[in-house]
C-alpha cells in the first residue's frame, strides 16, 4: 500500500488462489498446501521466497522468519531500503525476490549497555529485523530504565532478548556490599539470583541471561578461584532460571587486559549448563583475528580452544565484536568493511554460533563538550552496523555495498572507494589501546610518559594526509544546522562529508596535544 501497489495479501494455505496473491505461511502450513510443488528445508530463521507464477508464496521456519521474508520481498521487488534507520525506496534496483535464505549465524544481534534513549532504540528494533538481526541484549540497569517504551516493540517481533552485562553492583545495591566480593558471599550470589529470576518472570521476551564480571582485571592468583567460581555462580543461575526456559552463558573477557580471564587454565573445564560469550579487548582492528601479533596469536588460540571445549561440553559459543564501540574505536571511528568480511568468514569457518555487534556511545570529554557535542555517532556507527548485519544473515558483500552506496549515483564508485581506503589506514590507532592503555590515542592528556608520540603523531599524519587529499569538505553552512540527532535530515553524501570532517578534526587536535604538554593539567596515568 505504501509503494502505490495493489497486492491481494493472504494468511492462508493456498486454498484459495488467485492470479497476483501472495501468501505467507509457515513452512508446515507450506508443506500441506496445493502450492507446494518441493519440500522445504528451512534452518532457524530462515525463508522462502517461491514465484509460483500466479502466486507468490512467501515461507518462514517460524513466525520471526516471517517478518525477514516479508521484508526481503519489499527490498528486492518494491525497491525498500533499510541501509539506515529511516526508510526509503530506492530509485532503480534488481527485481529478485525469488530462492531460500537461511542466516549464517544462530544469533545476530546489538548489545547495548548505556544507551538510554528508548526512541533511537525503538528504532534500532525496527531495523535490526529488517536487516536479519534476532536479538538485543541489554544490561540489567539499562533494561531498568527503557523496558516500559521498548518491550512492546521487541514482543511484536519476536525478538530475543538477552540481559546481563557488567550489572553486578546494579543487582546488588540493595545490600549495601561491594560486588568484588560476590564469588565468596553465597548470600549475595542467591540475592542475585533471585533478582534476576524476578525480573526474568516479568518479561515475556527475555530468554537468556549473560551476567558478566565487573569491569576489572583478576590476577594470576584470585584467577585460581574466580573462573571455576564464576562458571559454578553460572550453572546455578541457570538450574534456577530452569522452569522460565531462560538460557544462561558466562563470559570470558579479558578485563583490565587480564589473560587470566580470557585464557582457559588448567583445571578450568568449560560448563555443561552454561553457554559461553567470547570477548577480545584491545583488538588490533587492523589485522585479522589469525594475525601473527603475540597478543592476537593469544586470543585466537583462546578462543578456538573454547570453541572446542563447548563443542565437547555440548554448549553454544558466541563472539562478541566492538565494530560499533565508540569507545573502543573512539571518534577517530574506522569503516571496518573488509575486517567484518574476513571476520564473520573465520567465524563461520571456526564453528562459531553466533557473533554479536556492541555499540557504545562516544565519549564526550567535559574540556571538549563545545566541540563534540553535536558528533552524530548514531549515524556513524550505522555504517558498520549495516554491513555487520547483512554479513551475519550471510548476504553478499558486494550487494551490501551497492545497497549503501547506490544512493549516491554517479559519486558512488568515488565515496566507496573512499571509505574502503579509510579503513586502511583509520583502523591503524586501535593497535595503541592496548600500549596506552587504560588510555586510547585521543586520550594524550591521560598520558604521562610520552615515549611514543613520535609514531602516534605519524599515524594521525597518515589520516589528516589522506583526508585532506582524497575527501570533499563538508559543505558550507551544513555544520550550522547538524546536531547529533538530526542525521535524516541530511543526504548520504552530506553526512559521509560530515563524518569526514569529525574525523580530520579529532586526528588534528589529538596531533596537537601529542606535540604539546597535558591537557589543562589533567590528571594523566603513566602507561607507557
Amino acid at each position: 500500500m505504501k509503494a502505490g501497489i495493489g497486492l491481494d495479501v493472504n494468511r492462508g494455505d493456498g486454498h484459495e488462489n488467485q492470479p497476483g496473491a501472495i501468501f505467507i505461511m509457515l513452512e508446515k502450513e507450506y508443506h500441506n498446501s496445493p502450492l507446494c510443488m518441493s519440500p522445504l528445508i528451512l534452518s532457524k530463521d530462515g525463508f522462502a521466497v517461491i514465484d509460483e507464477g500466479e502466486a507468490v508464496c512467501i515461507v518462514g521456519k517460524e513466525e520471526r522468519s516471517l517478518l525477514y521474508g516479508v521484508y526481503s520481498f519489499c527490498e528486492k521487488e518494491l525497491g525498500y531500503s533499510w541501509v539506515h534507520l529511516h526508510e526509503s525506496r530506492r530509485v532503480s534496483y534488481q527485481k529478485n525476490a525469488a530462492g531460500v535464505q537461511n542466516p549464517l549465524f544462530s544469533r545476530r544481534g546489538n548489545v547495548i549497555e548505556n544507551v538510554d534513549d528508548p526512541i533511537y532504540i525503538n528504532r534500532l528494533i525496527d531495523w535490526g529485523v529488517k536487516n536479519g538481526l534476532n536479538e538485543f541484549f541489554f544490561t540489567f540497569f539499562l533494561w531498568d530504565k527503557v523496558k516500559s517504551y521498548v518491550e512492546a516493540e521487541l514482543v511484536k517481533r519476536s525478538m530475543n532478548v538477552t540481559l546481563g552485562g557488567h550489572s553486578l553492583a546494579f543487582l546488588t545495591e540493595e545490600m549495601g556490599t561491594q560486588p568484588e566480593h560476590f564469588l565468596k558471599d553465597a548470600e549475595m550470589q542467591d540475592h542475585v539470583i533471585g533478582r534476576i529470576c524476578e525480573i526474568c518472570a516479568g518479561s515475556p521476551v527475555v530468554n537468556r541471561v549473560s551476567l558478566w564480571p565487573e569491569d576489572c582485571g583478576i590476577n594470576q592468583e584470585e584467577y585460581s578461584h574466580f573462573m571455576p567460581g564464576y562458571i559454578a555462580f553460572s550453572e546455578k543461575l541457570s538450574s534456577s532460571l530452569k522452569e522460565l526456559n531462560i538460557k544462561v552463558e558466562h563470559i570470558v573477557y579479558n578485563a583490565g587486559l587480564e589473560w587470566n580471564m580470557l585464557e582457559r587454565k588448567a583445571g578450568t573445564d568449560a560448563s555443561r549448563e552454561a553457554d559461553v560469550l567470547y570477548a577480545y579487548w584491545g583488538r588490533d582492528y587492523s589485522a585479522s583475528i589469525h594475525e601473527t601479533s603475540e597478543e592476537q596469536r593469544r586470543a585466537a588460540a583462546s578462543l578456538m580452544d573454547w570453541r572446542t571445549e563447548t563443542e565437547i561440553k555440548g554448549r553454544s559459543f558466541t563472539v562478541l565484536e566492538y565494530y560499533s564501540d565508540h569507545f573502543m574505536l573512539s571518534e577517530l571511528f574506522p569503516p571496518l568493511l573488509n575486517r567484518m568480511k574476513q571476520d564473520l568468514e573465520d567465524y563461520k569457518k571456526l564453528q562459531a554460533d553466533g557473533v554479536l555487534n556492541l555499540i557504545v556511545p562516544c565519549h564526550i570529554k567535559p574540556h571538549l563538550i563545545g566541540t563534540t557535542a553535536d558528533y552524530p555517532w548514531k549515524w556513524i556507527h550505522g555504517l558498520n552496523n549495516f554491513i555487520y548485519a547483512g554479513l551475519s544473515w550471510g548476504k553478499e558483500f558486494d550487494s551490501l555495498l551497492d545497497a549503501y552506496f547506490s544512493p549516491l549515483g554517479e559519486k558512488k564508485e568515488t565515496y566507496m572507494s573512499i571509505i574502503l581506503d579509510l579503513e586502511n589506514i583509520l583502523a591503524k590507532h586501535t593497535a595503541w589501546n592496548v600500549p596506552l592503555f587504560p588510555a586510547r590515542l585521543v586520550d594524550p592528556e591521560k598520558v604521562k610518559e610520552r615515549a611514543a608520540n613520535e609514531e602516534i603523531v605519524s599515524c594521525l599524519d597518515e589520516v589528516i594526509d589522506f583526508l585532506e587529499g582524497h575527501t570533499p569538505p563538508v559543505r558550507e553552512g551544513l555544520l550550522g544546522i547538524q546536531n547529533k540527532d538530526n542525521f535524516d535530515s541530511f543526504s548520504t553524501e552530506e553526512m559521509l562529508q560530515i563524518y569526514f570532517y569529525y574525523v580530520k578534526r579529532t586526528a588534528a587536535r589529538c596531533k596537537r596535544e601529542w606535540q604539546g604538554g597535558n591537557v589543562n593539567g589533567l590528571q594523566s596515568a603513566s602507561v607507557l
